[in-house]
């Protein structure tokens, strides 16, 4: 009995230590969740580093420029006196520059630049410039003497198409397009067998060149040979024109179809005038009386050089009356043609001259109002119409020669028509001198 009366006791114990176990596992539960514990704070950051401000590069040199151009039979020792220069400082220039560009290379319109720091006296340095390839700077060495060195240039050459509209004249529509009016003259001679730029020159006419060209520092140096030329023309029509070496060695002009472009007789003696008399009756200027011209009147400057139309023999040269001086030459098939009132003769008599050969120059002398030349065509004595002469063209592409002719054609014809074909990446030429370190590559502002 009292065994029974303890057993309630000992369960009523246990359950009481159960219940104490769970609340403390309650409590401490509740204290994790309701209250996270808050991590240590971070360390303070170091103190910041107090840097001492970097000095200021000290202020570019200021250069006073001043620039001249050799005059005509100048030379550089006339010159650099006028530029303030004095007599040792014009001495060493010269002395500079003598290995490299002696006197004797300097021409008429040479540039020369001085350059001296702002308010001082002394040369800091001179730049001689001869055309856009050739550029020379002397300048001062630590030890008081001084160098020359020539200027490295970037030449870069690279066909072209150049596409221009005739408005006015040729000349001046190239101008516009911002191209060196030179390619007129490049573009006449190869079409000068087929168009006569004096006569057949049509505002709105369109031409196409592709050309060679030659870039230095980014600016034209010169071109080239002409490629290919088209020219659209009201009067003239369309004429197509590609060069060409034959595997004989032989370069000329050929059309679409290797039809030679050369033909025995130029259509013209002159690359640019202004027809001013032609070929039939008029009222002499001089002698004020009507009478038979035997042949063309062209307007031009003293000096414009006179072609040869043809192959042939100088039958006289000299002065020769109211022709002034003038020059006449035998062709084949009973063909001369006559060249008056010249400023001078450049061949002699006997002596053989090709076509395109300058025989001499425009001028007014003999029975004369004015600088003309004078251009007249013989056949077997009698006076023909220059204008109506019809002369057969050279040999085409021999027929074994036409495939490849024609392979050779292809891309160019198609960069003529306008379409994109692939080509090589420019030409990059060499400098003309291995760049220095030391070297700037503008000079004088």
């Amino acid at each position: 009995m009292f065994d029974e009366a303890r057993k309630p006791r000992r369960r009523n114990a246990f359950l009481l230590g159960l219940l104490g176990v769970v609340a403390f596992g309650l409590l401490s539960w509740y204290g994790t969740v309701g209250h996270p514990v808050t991590p240590p704070a971070p360390p303070p950051p170091p103190p910041p580093v107090v840097l001492a401000p970097a000095p200021l590069p000290p202020p570019p040199d200021r250069f006073e420029t001043t620039t001249a151009r050799l005059g005509r039979d100048q030379t550089l020792g006339q010159v650099l006196p006028k530029l303030k220069l004095t007599g040792a400082e014009a001495a060493a220039v010269v002395g500079a520059l003598e290995s490299h560009f002696p006197a004797r290379k300097a021409r008429t319109g040479d540039q020369l630049i001085v350059e001296r720091r702002a308010g001082e006296a002394a040369l800091a340095r001179l730049t001689y410039r001869q055309g856009r390839a050739e550029e020379y700077l002397v300048t001062r060495r630590p030890d008081g003497g001084w160098d020359a060195v020539r200027r490295p240039v970037d030449l870069k050459s690279d066909v072209v198409r150049v596409t221009v509209e005739v408005k006015g004249s040729l000349y001046q529509s190239l101008k516009a397009a911002d191209e060196d009016p030179i390619l007129a003259v490049l573009a006449s001679d190869v079409l000068a067998w087929d168009i006569d730029f004096y006569r057949d020159v049509r505002s709105g006419d369109r031409m196409t060149v592709l050309v060679e060209k030659t870039l230095a520092d980014g600016r034209l140096l010169r071109y080239g040979e002409v490629q290919a030329v088209e020219y659209q023309g009201t009067t003239a029509g369309t004429k197509r024109l590609f060069r060409w070496t034959a595997p004989d060695g032989q370069t000329s002009y050929f059309d679409d179809e290797g039809q030679s472009a050369r033909r025995g007789f130029l259509k013209t003696p002159l690359q640019f005038a202004h027809v001013t008399s032609g070929f039939g009756n008029r009222n002499h200027p001089l002698l004020g009386y009507q009478a038979a011209h035997m042949g063309t009147d062209y307007g031009a400057p003293v000096g414009t050089p006179v072609w040869a139309v043809g192959d042939g023999v100088v039958k006289q040269a000299g002065w020769n009356g109211g022709c002034g001086i003038s020059v006449t030459l035998r062709h084949r098939n009973g063909l001369e043609t006559l060249y008056c009132h010249l400023s001078g003769a450049a061949v002699t008599t006997g002596r053989p001259v090709s076509q395109k050969q300058v025989i001499g120059a425009v001028g007014s002398t003999g029975l004369s109002t004015g600088p003309h030349l004078h251009y007249a065509v013989l056949r077997g004595g009698a006076y023909i119409n220059p204008a109506q002469l019809k002369v057969p063209r050279e040999a085409p592409v021999r027929a074994e020669w036409l495939p490849g002719f024609r392979a050779d054609l292809a891309p160019l014809q198609a960069r003529l028509d306008g379409i994109a074909v692939a080509s090589p990446a420019p030409a990059a030429l060499p400098p003309a001198q291995a760049p220095s370190p030391a070297q700037p590559n503008t000079i004088g502002g």
